[in-house]
């Protein structure tokens, strides 16, 4: 495969190839599967995806317990901290 480069690319390309002692070749190899391992983790999902009806679920699961300290409003926590 041939890539064409602007001139000040290339000489860039070339410059980085021979600070790192390596062919600009191998450079731009490891940069594409560099590339490759980046957006292969940017499109895996982060975290397993549940149905509405589970994420319910599971936020009842956790209010359980959950209690509002005695004489306590909501308000009250909304309002918390304001000056």
């Amino acid at each position: 495969m041939e890539i064409r480069l602007t001139s000040e690319l290339e000489a860039h390309l070339a410059a980085l190839a021979a600070r790192a002692g390596r062919s600009a070749a191998e450079l731009v190899q490891e940069a594409v599967a560099e590339w490759e391992a980046r957006q292969a983790e940017r499109l895996a999902p982060t975290r397993p995806q549940h149905s509405l009806a589970e994420a319910a679920a599971r936020i009842r699961e956790l209010r359980k317990g959950n209690m509002l300290p005695a004489g306590a409003t909501i308000k009250d926590l909304i309002n918390y901290g304001r000056a």
